[in-house]
């Protein structure tokens, strides 16, 4: 599904993107241990960009199977009675991250509207870039929760597709 290919690009780049991140922390630890001169900035950069890299990566870690499940109890159920549940599971995400979805979208208007700065530190850096990845994020997830929804429909009526997740990394 086209959707995997976007969780896998979003999941890379933010993958990439962590160097960024390090680059942050590790100046920041260079300016303030070795040369005595901590940043109004990192920490709060860093901050930021780690919620952000967290929320954006979900729906990669949907793709990929990496969310908490019980793999005791799902692994002794047949298959069809695995895709029913996975299609309950996901028509609920689903209606839980539409609800989501709008509240995300009223909170980032709202930061944009306004120009939101932040008042953590003296750096005082806009908060609505930030808070604008909450509902890509979330509208990245609802559109893997739909792949995996339709995969558990197609699953439980017995229909075949090719899954590459079913392939052999190598």
């Amino acid at each position: 599904m086209a959707q995997d290919g976007l969780s896998d690009v979003v999941g890379r780049v933010v993958s990439w993107l962590t160097l960024a991140l390090i680059g942050v922390l590790l100046f920041e630890i260079v300016a303030r241990y070795f040369l005595n001169s901590p940043t109004i900035w990192a920490h709060e950069l860093s901050t930021m960009l780690y919620g952000a890299f967290c929320i954006l990566a979900g729906s990669y870690t949907l793709r990929h199977h990496g969310h908490v499940r019980s793999e005791v109890v799902y692994g002794l159920m047949p298959p069809r009675l695995r895709a029913f549940c996975d299609l309950v599971v996901y028509a609920l995400t689903l209606a839980v991250l539409a609800i989501f979805l709008r509240f995300a979208l009223s909170f980032a208007y709202e930061s944009w509207s306004t120009g939101e700065y932040s008042n953590m530190s003296m750096w005082q850096p806009p908060l609505y870039p930030i808070k604008a990845t909450i509902p890509l994020a979330v509208a990245l997830l609802m559109l893997q929760a739909l792949a995996e929804l339709v995969r558990a429909v197609l699953r439980l009526f017995g229909i075949s597709y090719h899954d590459p997740r079913d392939e052999p990394s190598y």
